[in-house]
């Protein structure tokens, strides 16, 4: 099986740039999109952040727009999940296939430990892709609460998805777990079908963008329980009513639904003990590795590589970029930002190694 240059796996704006900037350099890059092509930004409404859209642009369009534009260069995108991956030595292996009794499910809300069993019967097979380099651009997906109701209910009234979800709840009563930027952009999704949007906010004041804040609270349908916290989901075919905490006492809320907008973690389960992850997950690269990761990347290049390839992950040939590395900013245009670097740095680090 002939290698490929340059995998990138992803397909958010980090994922699409990389693969733009490196088709551009020739170096023929295939894209593995993952389970939800596109990333977070295909369940985004409006994206007034980025520039060079004055009136804002629909997420999805957004995204397909960089796919037209990765194309149009010369990617390869595959709609596919890579389910396995052997970074020990050059050239990499990946694995895209799933083998009987094992489940995309499993990547979605399994364990650590569920994956890695998963993983080992993945691998007993022939990989399915070599490369000479990889770029990761997983991204980030949703935090759970993991409170009482909220995993049997999902999907019969709890959802981390108002764009996705917003319609079914018209002239209904729900609640929106969080308080940054996500919580407030599903609040006003909400608020155009809902009858009335509770938002469960655990301090006395949102983390969200002023703009985003001010909008939220100068809606009608919006109602705030500050210093609140969700602890228990009830119902039997689907959510009834909700225990929210508020000032310290239990108190027992109507709902018809829960829309959990908290955060997200970064998705690196498979690349656990293959490359260097802080203590939350999120990949390591060399601009900020450890002392251990320092170690083990001047065993493979020198400190002069070190400072030539920032996206480079402890492993020589291995780049990352995006919110699977961005612990920070968690923007559109940081993750776009990152997968250029990143593409970059591939294309010099190949242009090395001939």
């Amino acid at each position: 099986m002939k290698a490929e240059k340059l995998v990138i796996i992803g397909s958010g704006p980090a994922g699409y740039t990389a693969a733009i900037y490196a088709s551009r350099a020739q170096l023929k890059p295939v894209l593995f999109t993952g389970m939800e092509s596109g990333g977070q930004l295909m369940y985004t409404t409006d994206l007034e952040n980025f520039p060079g859209f004055p009136e804002g642009v629909i997420g999805p369009k957004f995204m397909m727009s960089l796919r037209a534009q990765a194309t149009r260069f010369g990617t390869e995108i595959r709609d596919a999940h890579v389910t396995a991956v052997d970074f020990s030595q050059r050239p990499f292996k990946l694995w895209t296939h799933l083998p009987a009794g094992v489940g995309m499910d499993i990547f979605k809300q399994g364990s650590q430990e569920e994956i890695d069993g998963a993983v080992t019967k993945i691998k007993a097979d022939e990989p399915d892709v070599l490369a000479d380099s990889v770029i990761i651009n997983t991204g980030a997906t949703s935090i759970m609460l993991g409170v009482p109701g909220e995993k049997e209910f999902f999907g019969r009234g709890v959802s981390t998805c108002a764009v996705c979800d917003a319609a079914f709840y018209k002239d209904k009563n729900v609640f929106v777990i969080g308080g940054g930027d996500s919580a407030m952009e599903d609040t006003l999704a909400l608020t155009k079908f809902a009858t009335k949007v509770t938002v469960v906010h655990r301090r006395d004041s949102f983390r969200a963008s002023k703009i985003m804040v001010d909008r939220v609270l100068k809606n009608d349908k919006v109602e705030v329980l500050w210093n609140s916290q969700l602890k228990k989901i009830i119902g039997e075919y689907g959510v009834q009513k909700i225990v929210v905490e508020v000032d310290g006492k239990d108190q027992e809320f109507k709902a018809d639904g829960v829309f959990l907008a908290i955060g997200h973690r970064p998705v690196t389960s498979l690349f656990r003990g293959q490359i260097e992850l802080d203590d939350h997950g999120y990949i390591v690269t060399r601009q900020s590795l450890s002392k251990k990761g320092l170690v083990q990347a001047q065993a493979a290049l020198n400190e002069k590589d070190l400072v030539a390839y920032p996206t480079m992950t402890s492993i020589a040939g291995v780049f990352a970029g995006g919110d699977v590395v961005d612990v920070r900013y968690k923007q559109a245009i940081t993750a776009a930002g990152m997968g250029c670097a990143a593409a970059l740095d591939a294309e010099r680090w190949l242009e090395n190694q001939e």
